[in-house]
């Protein structure tokens, strides 16, 4: 460790060594200290910043590529902004396939894990749905995020053997997916107006334009496009 290594520094060469080991170890393998000197950082250090911070890191990076892209190709419906958010962070995470089924594995076998993993992805879905336009507002707009990730963690079924250079399978399948999602969230009343019975304004969710009567073409609703 240098003395002008910061926290921020020091998460990530810490993320970095850790994930270099996780792609042939488990989770329970992996010990700090000896993370810590791979890294370069002392141990106390280590210990000082250490945290689930890969996958954090990682969810930045594509939300913010995701972002700088979208922001490129001027106005895009919501839908397409989910499809790309969504892509983006398989490509991502694609160098540490190896990484992810080691921890999917373990949390199988470790149901904090688990739920740690599954609060990660939420967390993550939250900025995917407000960088594409969703204010998330609600009890709907909280039903989106839990669908958008429920679908992301299906198509990782997809993701985590998809060997086309361009993970065109992977692609296909968030299309599919999201096609089946948007028709329960019609179905369910979270991707309209709805009514207001469950003590929201029907347009709490942001789907509907005040000025209009129909959902809003390109807002975050109605197909989400």
């Amino acid at each position: 460790m240098t003395s002008t290594d910061t926290p921020t520094v020091m998460m990530d060469k810490l993320a970095e060594a850790a994930w270099a080991q996780l792609a042939d170890m488990s989770p329970r393998a992996l010990h700090i200290d000896e993370i810590a000197a791979a890294a370069g950082i002392a141990p106390s250090a280590a210990r000082a910043v250490s945290g689930s911070i890969q996958l954090a890191r990682l969810d930045r990076q594509a939300i913010l590529e995701s972002l700088a892209d979208i922001e490129d190709a001027g106005e895009v419906p919501v839908r397409d902004k989910i499809m790309e958010a969504l892509m983006h962070r398989f490509e991502v995470y694609a160098p540490y396939r190896a990484q992810m089924i080691q921890l999917e594995a373990a949390a199988r076998r470790d149901p904090v894990l688990g739920l740690r993993l599954v609060e990660s992805l939420l967390q993550a879905t939250r900025m995917l749905l407000r960088m594409a336009g969703d204010d998330l507002a609600g009890f709907r707009g909280e039903a989106r995020v839990r669908g958008v990730a429920g679908l992301a963690m299906v198509v990782a079924r997809v993701w985590r053997t998809d060997d086309t250079p361009d993970l065109s399978m992977t692609l296909k399948e968030i299309d599919k997916r999201l096609a089946t999602a948007e028709e329960w969230g019609r179905t369910f009343r979270v991707l309209d107006g709805g009514s207001a019975s469950d003590g929201e304004d029907a347009n709490a969710g942001g789907f509907y334009d005040p000025g209009d009567q129909g959902p809003v073409e390109n807002g975050p609703g109605g197909r989400y496009q």
